[in-house]
């Protein structure tokens, strides 16, 4: 499975190629065109949803409160964007202890690293998706590496850092201000 917007940035034209030389296995995409004809590669991509491998499914536009359920269709969450903002995408994929293979993207290393399988071109993707498909010990450690990018982005971790970060920051201020008033104590009374 795929999930995003339609245009190139996405990866989108590598998906169906990957479903073209894996027709053994369902291949489906979650999103359109957010922006329209302006999006990149848009005549591009309406001519493969017009004409795709015959194992690759465009499901549109797909309402949020539909998206669990698709989600947990699903076996691997693939991802093979070549830029990202945040991957939203991910981590609601994480959520269903999903398996996750994206291009190896500098971003996703640093808020998502070991969460994931990360390769670069076609052979790297076709091979590791071979792998979840035949090997039940690495696809069971793909889905527990997912669950714990989940745990780490649950609510009650995010929320937990948050209170860390200013429980410190009211520390240091509290902490400067002892600092200047103990000064303003020892200062002679010429340099005040």
């Amino acid at each position: 499975m795929g999930v995003g917007q339609l245009q190139l940035r996405k990866g989108v034209l590598d998906f169906a190629d990957l479903a073209r030389r894996m027709p053994d296995i369902q291949f489906v995409w979650a999103g359109g065109f957010s922006f329209g004809k302006l999006s990149t590669g848009y005549e591009e991509i309406c001519a493969l949803e017009k004409d795709p491998p015959a194992n690759l499914r465009f499901l549109g536009m797909v309402e949020r409160e539909d998206m669990n359920e698709v989600y947990n269709l699903a076996d691997v969450l693939f991802q093979p964007s070549y830029e990202e903002l945040f991957p939203m995408t991910l981590l609601e994929a994480m959520c269903c202890s999903m398996p996750l293979l994206v291009r190896d993207l500098e971003l996703y290393r640093g808020i998502l690293d070991g969460c994931y399988l990360a390769r670069n071109d076609q052979a790297g993707f076709e091979k590791a998706l071979r792998q979840l498909q035949h090997d039940p010990a690495a696809y069971e450690e793909a889905a527990r590496r997912s669950a714990q990018g989940h745990a780490f982005y649950s609510r009650e971790h995010v929320l937990s850092l948050w209170q860390s970060f200013y429980t410190a920051m009211l520390q240091r201020a509290a902490d400067r201000e002892w600092r200047r008033r103990k000064l303003e104590r020892t200062l002679p009374a010429a340099l005040k």
